[in-house]
């Protein structure tokens, strides 16, 4: 056997017709029920839907026109009020009929009954109003402030590091080979020596430059 419903769920599951103040298990029954005896045509068999549907249909089909819905209570047969199962009721009727069920099942007026769950706007927050519920959270639940992260170790210096030397460039010949001087070798008198202090004589078709030229006596 199934779980008995609650009193609160049966009214939520029950539908009511506005038209004749009949009270149905669900809105399946009379969306039924209003077809067969609200908006049922009087000169055919149709079924329409709603009560605008049914003054299209007569005047459209049968050119007739009529201003009350069959089968309704006084006050409520007109075409003006647009309804379908219990869509378009009018609020008023539709509180008055809720109390009513409420009071002869026992319960607490609907008007009255709160919702569990407060519904709060789902507005976006600026940075600013951001930061502040944080900062109230935390002093709500007891939390102080972030400590501040420890300034990190300075690194040792670095010890520095001679630039490599130069690569020889591909296909450059090779440097001449400068053959020592013989032993005993001195410049003759008036010669200086090349540049770079070079304890040979430089190779044949060296040139001196300007400053570095021999002098003679």
């Amino acid at each position: 056997m199934g779980k008995k419903k609650s009193k609160t769920k049966r009214i939520a599951d029950m539908a009511w017709c506005w038209y004749c103040d009949r009270t149905f298990e669900d809105q399946r029954v009379l969306l039924s029920h209003q077809k067969a005896k609200h908006f049922r045509c009087p000169m055919c068999p149709r079924r329409l839907n709603t009560a605008g549907g049914l003054g299209v249909h007569l005047d459209q089909v049968h050119k007739v026109g009529t201003d009350k819905i069959e089968n309704a209570l006084p006050g409520r047969e007109s075409f003006d009020v647009e309804i379908y199962g219990m869509e378009g009721v009018p609020p008023a009727d539709l509180a008055a009929w809720k109390r009513r069920m409420a009071d002869e099942l026992g319960l607490p007026n609907p008007d009255d009954l709160k919702p569990k769950k407060p519904r709060f706007p789902q507005v976006a927050l600026t940075p600013a109003e951001a930061r502040a519920q944080l900062a109230a959270h935390k002093a709500l639940m007891g939390l102080g402030p972030a400590p501040a992260p420890a300034p990190a170790a300075a690194a040792p210096p670095v010890a520095a590091i001679p630039p490599p030397a130069a690569a020889p460039v591909a296909g450059a010949p090779p440097p001449p080979h400068i053959p020592p001087p013989p032993p005993g070798f001195t410049l003759p008198p008036g010669i200086r020596a090349p540049p770079g202090g070079l304890p040979f004589p430089p190779p044949p078709g060296f040139q001196l430059p300007p400053g570095d030229r021999p002098t003679q006596d």
